[in-house]
């Protein structure tokens, strides 16, 4: 795996401890990444996601995680699948199974907006 983006992965450094803290944590802070971003930039920065939800192992993680992917779909503003997403997309499918709430709701709701079949 290789994620170049170290605010990224400092997200979920101590996530319980600043969740606590703050109940809109995750929200704030995938939205400082995201913010200024262009749909092309946003595009770009995908795989940088889907190889983190590879690497999750925590259900709450990985369901805040897909919701930010989604976020970055639309500030894309495409639903053109990301190679890196298209070329993942099975192995992400079942790794996210293993996750029952994340499987259930974000994980459908990527799949519907991106118009996967499976």
């Amino acid at each position: 795996m290789i994620i170049t983006d170290k605010k990224l992965i400092q997200i979920y450094d101590n996530w319980q401890d600043k969740l606590d803290a703050d109940e809109w944590y995750f929200s704030k802070s995938f939205e400082a990444i995201s913010k200024d971003m262009s749909s092309e930039v946003a595009f770009n920065y995908i795989p940088e996601v889907v190889n983190v939800l590879l690497e999750l192992d925590e259900d709450y993680l990985i369901w805040a995680t897909l919701y930010f992917l989604m976020d970055l779909y639309r500030i894309a503003e495409t639903t053109e699948l990301h190679p890196a997403l298209e070329k993942n997309w099975s192995v992400l499918r079942e790794h996210i199974q293993k996750y029952e709430d994340s499987y259930s709701t974000p994980y459908q709701e990527l799949r519907r907006l991106l118009r996967v079949k499976n």
